[in-house]
């Protein structure tokens, strides 16, 4: 038998509570029920991770980063189309200038979201941020927009470190 430090035990022991957790909330396969047309029903969710974000982003880190600047939009908000809430529904998130938002990236938008795409709207001309693809379809964004409009976009993951 090897020997296990501490790190690894925290580390296996949060691995093991989050499969827990996921098993117990019912979000395990084969809970879904087929819809008359072939997909699966939708299913409010309750998607305690981007709660938990909101409440408490200090415990999440940086798992990927993406900038990019806006032009000639200072004072306009920014409005970020391919997200969606704690219920799993689809919603804009408004990010006006100086300001930091955090949601959940909707990968159910088409293939562009799919592979982890993020559309964004300002002005009424609607654009990718960039070429931003998260690692992980659906995962938790932070954005940041600063006052000169540069904006920066930063995938979250729970700090598991010890």
């Amino acid at each position: 038998m090897s020997d296990l430090n501490r790190r690894d035990a925290v580390k296996l022991a949060a691995g093991l509570a989050a499969c827990a957790g996921a098993l117990i909330g019912g979000e395990a396969a084969g809970d879904e029920k087929p819809a008359a047309s072939g997909r699966p029903a939708a299913q409010p969710t309750n998607d305690r991770a981007l709660e938990h974000a909101l409440q408490s982003p200090s415990t999440f880190m940086f798992s990927e980063q993406m900038t990019f600047k806006l032009e000639d939009s200072h004072s306009r908000d920014l409005y970020i189309t391919s997200a969606s809430n704690a219920e799993g529904k689809a919603e804009q998130v408004r990010v006006p200038s100086a300001s930091m938002r955090i949601f959940r990236a909707d990968a159910a938008v088409d293939a562009f979201t799919r592979q982890g795409g993020v559309y964004w709207q300002i002005i009424g001309k609607e654009g990718k941020a960039g070429s931003f693809r998260l690692k992980e379809p659906g995962a938790l964004v932070l954005i940041v927009r600063d006052q000169d409009d540069t904006v920066r976009c930063y995938a979250l993951q729970y700090d598991l470190r010890c």
